[in-house]
């Protein structure tokens, strides 16, 4: 999927990823339970379509 295709316009990168699994490992996150966290920039919140190229 595209940037252009994203909420935010962008892709995301690595560090934010990585962000993520350190907030999940650290005391920050002892009171999460069986959350899907999506690092995505926006799309998983939004319709979609996948448009193959030609």
């Amino acid at each position: 999927i595209s940037a252009n295709a994203s909420p935010l316009r962008r892709n995301v990168t690595i560090d934010e990823v990585g962000n993520v699994a350190a907030f999940l490992l650290s005391d920050l996150a002892s009171g999460m339970t069986g959350q899907i966290s999506y690092v995505d920039c926006g799309v998983s919140q939004t319709a979609v379509a996948v448009v193959e190229a030609p």
